[in-house]
């Protein structure tokens, strides 16, 4: 099966979360809409990801059913977000995310992992965590993601 990534908008991606994108005035901005745990301590922390090239191929895909999960560009280019509401591979919806938007995943919404397009990527990452295990993996038929060119 073969999908084609799309540029993310605010309405898009609704469904499976929420954007961080800076304001275009001053003050403060609020993104806790899209935040959720069960209890859990906050963790904050940073990961560095290599760069893939299109097209990218998903054959395994996670959810965190006790808390939501942030990802903060810090130095990056283009990457994709890949999200699901269901662990059905058709359900599977792609997003290609410029280097100053961020994006809160809604807990319990399966997704892939960071994925880096142009260059290796460092994303900021805040989720709420505890001793107890909060990943939940599929294996899923492989879907193609394609990516056009800058």
């Amino acid at each position: 099966m073969k999908t084609w990534v799309e540029p993310i908008t605010a309405a898009k991606f609704a469904p499976y979360g929420q954007l961080v994108v800076p304001s275009d005035g001053y003050g403060r901005q609020s993104f806790s809409d899209g935040l959720s745990h069960d209890q859990r301590s906050i963790a904050l922390s940073t990961t560095h990801v290599r760069a893939v090239q299109p097209p990218i191929t998903i054959e395994e895909i996670e959810r965190h059913p006790f808390s939501s999960q942030t990802f903060i560009p810090m130095k990056v280019n283009r990457w994709v977000v890949a999200v699901s509401a269901t662990p059905d591979p058709v359900d599977l919806r792609g997003f290609l995310v410029g280097p100053g938007t961020g994006v809160t995943i809604r807990r319990g919404v399966w997704h892939y992992q960071l994925t880096a397009l142009d260059s290796d990527a460092t994303f900021a990452v805040l989720m709420w965590k505890d001793h107890s295990t909060d990943d939940e993996f599929v294996a899923i038929p492989p879907v193609e993601l394609g990516v056009c060119p800058n």
